[in-house]
């Protein structure tokens, strides 16, 4: 992995710290200040990627369904503006954003492993959630079984959908290249 790589994961867990520790204390401000700085980062010449932009739009448009359907469902109360609200916050909706920037720079390796990425997601976006519960970010509601199944099962797809669809952005791109 190179150093803008490093450099990207960094920036992701930068933003999903400030992120959950900002969002039981009110501090939206925070989260966008983190976003914008990492957009700014990974929009740079050198390390912007054709696709990053897309990706950002489909993986907020995924978070907003996702986690919206988790309010709805009963299983989770988030902290922050629209907590009573039956929307997803737009913190979340910030960490689903950082996200879609790292899936063509430090997660890119998992473009051609998406079972791999589809394992990974599986188990370690219930853990994220359990963490941000700690922390205050998010209420788990119930105990409830289901949750982490949900869970599992929707990052098990929404993972490896957001890999491919960066792989397949940047195959469009190259066609279009040779085709000018």
């Amino acid at each position: 992995m190179n150093r803008n790589n490093w450099f990207n994961m960094l920036w992701m867990q930068v933003l999903w710290f400030g992120t959950i520790i900002g969002a039981p204390r009110g501090h939206l401000w925070l989260a966008l200040l983190l976003l914008m700085c990492f957009v700014c980062w990974e929009f740079q010449p050198a390390r912007r990627i054709y696709g990053d932009f897309q990706l950002m739009l489909v993986a907020v448009l995924m978070g907003l369904i996702l986690d919206t359907t988790w309010i709805k469902l009963g299983w989770l109360k988030f902290t922050g503006e629209w907590s009573l609200s039956e929307l997803a916050p737009l913190w979340i909706l910030i960490l689903w954003a950082g996200l879609a920037l790292t899936i063509n720079h430090s997660l890119a390796w998992l473009q051609s492993r998406l079972m791999l990425a589809a394992l990974l997601g599986a188990v370690f976006s219930p853990l994220s959630y359990l963490a941000a519960a700690r922390l205050g970010a998010v209420t788990i509601v119930s105990e409830a079984e289901g949750l982490f199944i949900a869970l599992s099962l929707s990052w098990a797809i929404a993972l490896p959908l957001l890999l491919w669809l960066a792989k397949h952005l940047k195959h469009l791109k190259k066609e279009e290249k040779g085709h000018v």
